[in-house]
């Protein structure tokens, strides 16, 4: 746990765009940056944002300050100094380096003159060893490393159809090399190389720090064993509370939450749509699915056969009354790390949840949490026919509702916020 003083001011540095808090890791980062400044006062929170330098600049309650993220010509010289001949960093770590970087994000702390310092994943923890030790929080998030070997497996395995998994750092990437490295003869090993790199680095940065922060207990004692280190902890997102509406569940209606650009969903909803079509409709004739997502509008080739029994609806600003009509939350994710924010999301408006193993993964739920799991497509029929049963449903209904307020609600988890960050 970080040392116990008066914080002062406090500063985020991170390669992800803040605002909108329209995906995950942004209703994630909103969390902490709401925190520090209900904490700390908005005057005294500032957020170092490694991006493009034309990136759209949003009204916040905290000091943005943009770095230029590498230029081509940066990213190709830094991913052969320092993923070929060394020190070996991961690719995405390499894409985001630059002295330049460097330099600016040294000058922008010794300005700012913060008491705590919180580094967003190891893309910004590697510079952190460059510049004058301060009190500084490691917030790893989930263990890439992690991600990456589940994506591995599928990949090996009989899946029908894998998304590109490059989608995770793509964007980092030169323009000129993502056609080449979207192809599978070389993003197979180049994921392989990844996975390993990635894994070096979440083991040696945490001695940079003096904490070291995931979102996932069972991560946090992986990375514990494999470090040696005590200062490594679990911190659970703190996402808003919401006042859940009076749930009307329409039919057997579903919900699938999440954009198709980000490989585990596409892959889960490429599965269930692969395999389970039949044993579903045989269990419910009436089964009703909304895909909904930034993204998610174009649909994908493997939902034809299901007809309309599965409607691409694109992103809907306020899921509250489309929640509401559902029977329970759709979670059929294959692959993945850290915590799933859909299932907090879900919890928190009383929505049961149906799901795979790892579409639950992070939580630590069962029937008892309003969530019920399984893994065949016979299993997820059947769980899918119980969740539709009124009675049941106002049983698992009542249950999430009441898990997410003793476990997940943001009156619980701001004590350990306060630990961290204050």
């Amino acid at each position: 746990m970080v040392e116990s003083t008066q914080v002062r001011r406090a500063v985020y540095i991170t390669t992800t765009e803040p605002e909108p808090r329209s995906y995950g890791k942004r209703v994630v980062m909103g969390g902490i940056l709401d925190h520090l400044c209900d904490t700390h006062g908005d005057d005294n929170v500032h957020l170092i944002l490694i991006a493009k330098p034309d990136v759209e600049v949003r009204p916040t309650r905290y000091h943005l300050h943009v770095v230029a993220k590498p230029r081509s010509t940066e990213q190709v010289w830094s991913l052969v100094s320092r993923v070929v001949a060394g020190p070996h960093t991961s690719i995405q770590e390499a894409a985001v380096y630059a002295p330049r970087i460097a330099k600016e994000i040294g000058e922008l702390l010794a300005t700012i003159d913060a008491d705590l310092e919180v580094w967003d994943t190891i893309r910004t923890g590697q510079y952190a060893a460059g510049v004058p030790r301060r009190r500084r929080v490691l917030y790893e998030d989930d263990l890439f490393s992690e991600r990456y070997k589940t994506m591995l497996r599928e990949l090996n395995g009989p899946s029908n159809r894998q998304v590109n998994p490059l989608g995770e750092f793509h964007k980092m990437l030169p323009g000129p090399a993502r056609p080449l490295l979207s192809r599978k003869s070389v993003y197979r090993p180049l994921l392989r190389l990844e996975s390993r790199l990635v894994g070096a680095s979440e083991r040696n940065q945490p001695a940079w720090f003096d904490a070291t922060l995931l979102v996932n207990d069972e991560e946090t004692n992986r990375l514990r064993t494999f470090t040696g280190r005590t200062d490594i902890h679990t911190l659970l997102p703190m996402l808003p509370d919401v006042a859940p509406l009076e749930r009307a569940p329409v039919g057997a209606r579903f919900a699938f939450l999440g954009g198709l650009d980000y490989a585990p969903n596409a892959d889960g909803l490429a599965w269930f749509l692969s395999n389970c079509r039949d044993q579903v409709l045989a269990a419910l004739p009436d089964f009703e699915l909304l895909v909904i997502g930034k993204g998610t509008e174009v649909g994908v080739p493997e939902a034809a056969r299901w007809g309309e029994h599965v409607k691409f609806v694109g992103w809907v600003d306020d899921l509250g009354e489309t929640l509401a009509g559902c029977s329970a939350l759709l979670s059929v994710l294959r692959v993945g790390s850290g915590i799933k924010i859909k299932v907090l999301e879900a919890l928190s408006r009383s929505l049961p949840v149906v799901a795979t193993p790892y579409g639950v993964q992070g939580t630590e739920v069962s029937e008892e949490n309003g969530c019920l799991v399984g893994s065949t497509p016979a299993e997820l029929a059947t769980l899918l026919a119980r969740a539709a049963d009124p009675t049941t449903n106002r049983t698992l209904s009542a249950a999430a509702r009441e898990t997410w307020e003793k476990r997940f609600a943001p009156d619980v988890i701001r004590r350990s916020y306060d630990e961290f960050f204050s």
